[in-house]
């Protein structure tokens, strides 16, 4: 797994589905610093609005689960980058 980014729970990998041979984002957070953070609920309402959400702009949440240290988000991968590093590359008009 390749590492696309890192955020204040933990970081993103480039990962590859098996079953159809494609490219996935796989958010990794942990689950000791969303509790010494106390975001818990930050992070249950992410993935509860994450899962409903359906917009050719906005990443699809595959699936999630999680093991004793871990919760993993299952994303669509942009290969594109990230919005944030596209805006940063555009000219200033």
């Amino acid at each position: 797994m390749k590492l696309l980014g890192s955020g204040k729970f933990g970081n993103v990998y480039l990962a590859r589905e098996k079953h159809i041979n494609c490219d996935i984002a796989l958010k990794v957070m942990n689950k000791a610093i969303i509790q010494r953070m106390g975001a818990e609920r930050l992070v249950s309402r992410e993935i509860n609005i994450h899962s409903f959400l359906n917009h050719p702009n906005i990443l699809k949440l595959y699936g999630f689960f999680h093991d004793d240290d871990n919760i993993y988000m299952i994303l669509e991968y942009a290969n594109q980058g990230d919005l944030y590093n596209k805006l940063n590359e555009m000219p200033l008009k």
